[in-house]
């Protein structure tokens, strides 16, 4: 089925007497003339002559809604110029496509594209007027579907002021790179390295430093203490083979060692007699018998 009528968006290209011709939106570029009234030329019959009139008041360049039919040709049966919300601003966007007096860029935004030309200087074309041509000359360092960023503002149609180039992201710089001296004056601070300063610092050991103390004993350094018996020390002296208390009463019957009986028992007992000594000794009478009776 063929669509005898429609309305789209997009961006004015081009423009004569009689027609307009509309890059849509999605990209499709289409010639639209102006609608028939009459019959024949012979018979007077011609364009619209209203909107004839509308098409000598557009602009080229701008964005545009359009209202079409067919009949035997596309027809506009209506068109607005679509002006921005504000006079300028900045805006990033994609570049779409590009001429050699304008370039196609669509918002990050909106997703729309809008078409942008070099604001005009010098008056008119025939005293020396024109494009600015330090942006054209900027127009060939970027590509389609490369990223742009631009100052505009609106003055019939949508005008470049100026590019902003791509902002590198931030990168951290060490406090002593980028440092230059001046000509001419002396710098008293060291000169700036060309490492890392702590690159430059004494060595990392290769092994653990405590490694390399002084090895540790093999075995247990208690184990090396020279022994000089095989036994308990205590066990060295000698002792008695039986309890010497034991042998007090047998003194006779078996000779004794100076040290394997009591000493007290090495004490001479009186000749002749083996009783207790003090049993030889006088008792003294009643002291009181002693005493003279008058």
């Amino acid at each position: 089925m063929i669509k005898k009528a429609g309305n789209l968006k997009g961006i004015l290209n081009a423009k004569g007497d009689a027609w307009i011709e509309v890059k849509e939106d999605q990209g499709l570029l289409e010639r639209y003339l102006a609608p028939w009234q009459g019959g024949s030329p012979a018979r007077g019959g011609g364009f619209d002559l209203k909107t004839l009139g509308v098409f000598k008041e557009l602009v080229v360049g701008n964005r545009v809604r359009l209202d079409w039919f067919w009949d035997g040709h596309l027809r506009v049966r209506a068109i607005k110029i679509i002006n921005p919300f504000k006079r300028n601003g900045v805006m990033n966007g994609i570049l779409v496509q590009k001429g050699d007096r304008w370039i196609d860029v669509e918002s990050e935004d909106s997703f729309l594209p809008w078409r942008f030309y070099p604001k005009w200087v010098g008056g008119m074309p025939e005293s020396g007027g024109g494009y600015n041509p330090t942006t054209l000359a900027f127009f060939d360092k970027f590509d389609v579907n490369e990223p742009v960023r631009i100052v505009w503002s609106y003055d019939h149609r949508p005008r470049i002021e100026r590019f902003i180039e791509q902002e590198i992201e931030d990168v951290f710089v060490p406090f002593y790179e980028g440092k230059t001296i001046p000509v001419g004056v002396i710098n008293s601070q060291s000169v700036r390295p060309s490492v890392n300063p702590f690159d430059q610092a004494f060595p990392a050991p290769q092994a653990n430093p405590f490694d390399q103390a002084v090895p540790a004993p093999q075995a247990n350094p208690f184990d090396q203490v020279p022994n000089s018996s095989p036994f308990n020390p205590f066990d060295s002296p000698s002792l008695p083979s039986s309890n010497p208390f034991d042998e007090t009463g047998n003194s006779k019957q078996q000779p004794k060692s100076p040290l394997s009986n009591n000493p007290f028992d090495n004490v001479p007992a009186p000749a002749g007699k083996e009783s207790n000594p003090f049993e030889n000794v006088p008792l003294p009478g009643n002291p009181f018998d002693a005493l003279p009776k008058n």
